[in-house]
């Protein structure tokens, strides 16, 4: 019998965009995140960040090709993990319209 209890889900993602995790990418993955009820966390250099506010993304300083971890918990957590990073493997991202 299959465990209805939502999991903790991570995967390591590497920043494709030339500009690194700026401005206009942060915006997509918060706007991408907010739809999702589960917890959102992105991890860079050891350090987890709200992967739902924008003001904790705002340190987030990731380069071109840093890695960074998504974790995400709850009742819909694979699928915003795949969703969330589509946006973070975008090269150019841009807020959803």
């Amino acid at each position: 019998m299959e465990d209805p209890s939502p999991k903790i889900l991570k995967r390591v993602v590497k920043i494709k965009n030339p500009n690194g995790f700026h401005m206009r990418p942060k915006a997509a993955f918060v706007e991408a995140a907010m739809r999702f009820a589960s917890d959102v966390k992105l991890i860079w250099e050891g350090q987890a960040f709200n992967g739902k506010s924008m003001f904790e993304l705002m340190l987030v300083a990731a380069a071109e090709d840093s890695e960074v971890t998504l974790e995400v918990f709850g009742s819909d957590s694979l699928l915003a993990l795949q969703e969330l990073e589509k946006v973070l493997a975008e090269e150019d991202a841009s807020i959803p319209s």
